[in-house]
């Protein structure tokens, strides 16, 4: 993302490159291929804390896949072009592991329940019992500083997005209907005990529609240490957690995706609102986009013109461009 957003093939090569290298390498001494030729990492812990040691927690496995594919992709084009020497020198790289990182990649296994339609958090989370939130007191969360980890481990009960996470971050290529499925049911067995959950919840819930759903998560992620809600403050601010918010704006109501050919945009206005605004700045250039009722206003303030995607729709930022339809 780094790259993409600044185009600073010189970092890539300087330190970018040799850390993408050096990654892949540990995830092809962390997994393995399985009899059906799969390649699983095993004994792992994803973003739900209420889960522990794991095979093929999925959110690790995408991101497992992103990292070797992207680390192959750019060793080659470098190689192509004359500029993977420095890298080579660090790291020793050679086209054989291109070749690896490549295999690991295309054969990375994601788990996926057909049954139910969705990508199952790991390989044993769905068989696991459920534990019914509506069962637990509510004195009794959050339910670590309650229940012993072994006790909470059993059962498919989330501390925060995971798979759903995932969906955020690595959207490319996963069918919409199975991310919401997949939200549908995670949704019902998430706690938000962590302060880092209820803001990806608004982001996918916003990316699949469920405008209501969305408002309500943005809330709860705002408001956090204004309430209290986590009955914490007192310790100190959920820091973390205002980025989400932010985020819940940005990523979730703009729907700004980060793409290597340009920024996607998939705008909505939530019903409370009458507009809002941010900046945003893209391989040295500086654009405001400005969201109001019927219309969305994206405007070049600095540097040069900049591609960028409205539900898809390409155009290219130079000046101003006013964008007309419903945003509700």
């Amino acid at each position: 993302t780094y790259y993409f957003v600044t185009g600073d093939m010189q970092y890539m090569l300087d330190k970018g490159l040799e850390m993408l290298v050096e990654t892949s390498r540990l995830w092809l001494d962390t997994g393995h291929y399985d009899g059906e030729g799969r390649f699983c990492i095993d004994c792992v812990t994803g973003p739900d804390e209420y889960t522990c040691l794991v095979n093929n927690n999925y959110f690790t496995n995408a991101g497992a896949k992103e990292n070797l594919l992207w680390a192959a992709r750019i060793c080659r084009d470098l190689e192509r072009n004359g500029m993977l020497g420095s890298v080579v020198e660090k790291t020793g790289v050679t086209e054989a592991e291109f070749a690896e990182f490549e295999r690991a990649a295309q054969r990375m296994y994601l788990p996926y329940n057909e049954k139910l339609g969705i990508h199952a958090q790991d390989d044993s989370f769905l068989r696991k019992a459920k534990w019914e939130q509506k069962e637990i007191p509510p004195a009794n969360f959050p339910l670590l500083l309650h229940y012993h980890p072994l006790y909470i481990y059993r059962y498919q009960i989330c501390k925060q997005a995971d798979t759903v996470l995932a969906h955020y971050l690595y959207d490319e290529g996963v069918e919409e209907g199975i991310m919401a499925r997949s939200f549908d049911y995670y949704e019902q067995i998430t706690t938000h005990d962590s302060s880092l959950s209820a803001c990806v919840f608004s982001i996918m819930a916003t990316r699949l529609g469920k405008w209501a759903k969305a408002y309500e998560y943005f809330l709860e992620t705002a408001r956090m240490d204004l309430d209290d809600t986590h009955d914490n403050t007192r310790d100190g601010i959920h820091t973390a957690n205002m980025g989400g918010a932010y985020l819940c704006v940005v990523a979730g109501f703009a729907g700004l995706r980060i793409r290597e050919d340009g920024l996607h945009f998939r705008i909505t206005l939530p019903n409370q609102w009458q507009g809002y605004s941010f900046c945003l700045q893209y391989r040295g250039s500086e654009l405001k986009i400005t969201v109001e009722p019927g219309q969305t206003v994206l405007t070049l303030l600095t540097g040069l013109p900049i591609p960028l995607f409205i539900e898809e729709r390409p155009y290219l930022l130079q000046n101003t461009i006013t964008i007309r339809r419903n945003t509700r």
